[in-house]
């Protein structure tokens, strides 16, 4: 989620961060715990959906991405105490908001 926070164009270091990705899950998909699957579901999802054409090609196979998006839906959401106190400030000037929205393509 660093990429995504920095917001930075960083071309060699996708395609190197590609490569030994893709490489370590072809080897050895079990090295990558639950936590590190999510994380990498979210710079996928960054690359694909806010980074344009120009970075699809550092996208990850299929498979490798579906093993990502299994872990992120496998996990429950928990809101932070910031998170609840936005939706609160929020709720109270709007009704019927929703804190959470879950995107079903993601």
């Amino acid at each position: 989620w660093a990429y995504a926070t920095a917001d930075q164009h960083h071309p060699s270091l996708f395609a190197a961060s590609s490569r030994v990705i893709s490489d370590s899950l072809t080897q050895d998909p079990a090295r990558w715990d639950i936590e590190s699957r999510r994380q990498l579901h979210q710079w996928q999802l960054w690359l694909s959906l806010d980074r344009g054409a120009e970075e699809q090609q550092h996208l990850l196979s299929d498979s490798q991405r579906l093993l990502f998006r299994e872990a992120m839906q496998m996990t429950v959401a928990r809101p932070s105490g910031l998170q609840r106190s936005v939706s609160d400030a929020l709720s109270a000037v709007r009704s019927g908001f929703q804190e959470e929205h879950l995107e079903p393509s993601t």
